[in-house]
């Protein structure tokens, strides 16, 4: 694989991180009155707060999905792809980021902490341009690198977002949307890197249960590190045991994957506690 291959024009890449990482910088200088949205579902009134740094985490999503797309276009091989919907699955972990990004942002108000989070989420929104890219000549073979280091980065941008969500005190009816967006991107993305085919049914069932836990979690006195870490933890188990499933593993081979990260991550947890 070329240079040409392995980072996109740079270029490019940099016109799509500024512009989206200048947006998040834009919520600490402009604002607008929060507008409240209230409707009423099975006779519960629901309320929703509509201000700048919602708007700016939708529009930075989509900037992000625009740009990956932009990106891939500058691909020597983006050819490969019969129909432009097929860039789809680059998406996902841009769009994934800049949500994990400004959800974490949110919960700060300037200050030092605010200035290392932005830093950091500019070298990461960089990174998961990068690494999408490069596979994108690769997803044929599915090379092991590839798939164990972007299956890595979902899950950690996941435990990002639930660190972030839990933190930000949300609501439930306002924190599973956003859980269940990000769980069911974060398996489907990983289910294709490891078996090379869309599983959209099971990325929702898995998706589902992922959120019946959190539900639990959410009624525990349980800090925000806990609960990302141990609801990250229950993402991966149960979408390792679909993998090995589908992969026809048997035996010793079945259950050390999902078990020791569940392990790991309650170990991490009580450490936390």
């Amino acid at each position: 694989m070329n240079s040409h291959e392995s980072i996109p024009d740079i270029n490019r890449l940099s016109i799509v991180s500024a512009v989206i990482m200048l947006a998040f910088a834009l919520t600490q200088i402009v604002s607008f009155p929060t507008q409240t949205i209230s409707f009423s579902v099975f006779g519960i009134i629901l309320n929703f707060a509509l201000d700048i740094e919602t708007i700016i985490i939708i529009l930075t999503a989509l900037l992000a999905a625009a740009g990956m797309d932009w990106l891939i276009l500058s691909h020597p091989d983006h050819q490969r792809y019969k129909v432009r919907w097929e860039y789809l699955r680059h998406w996902i972990l841009p769009v994934l980021t800049t949500f994990a990004i400004g959800i974490t942002l949110n919960a700060f108000t300037g200050g030092i902490a605010w200035l290392v989070i932005f830093g950091l989420g500019s070298i990461l929104l960089i990174v998961v341009f990068i690494s999408e890219y490069s596979i994108v000549s690769a997803e044929d073979v599915r090379p092991p690198f590839a798939t164990i280091g972007l299956t890595g980065l979902s899950f950690a941008l996941y435990l990002l977002l639930a660190i972030a969500v839990r933190s930000a005190r949300l609501r439930l009816y306002v924190m599973l949307p956003i859980l269940a967006f990000g769980v069911v991107m974060v398996v489907s993305r990983t289910l294709f890197l490891r078996l090379g085919e869309w599983d959209t049914i099971w990325g929702l069932v898995i998706g589902v249960m992922v959120l019946e836990i959190a539900i639990g979690f959410h009624y525990l006195p349980l800090s925000p590190i806990q609960f990302g870490v141990l609801l990250m933890g229950s993402a991966y188990a149960l979408t390792s045991i679909y993998a090995a499933i589908k992969e026809k593993r048997r035996g010793w081979a079945f259950w050390p994957e999902p078990l020791s990260m569940i392990i790991v991550m309650t170990f991490i947890s009580l450490v936390w506690g």
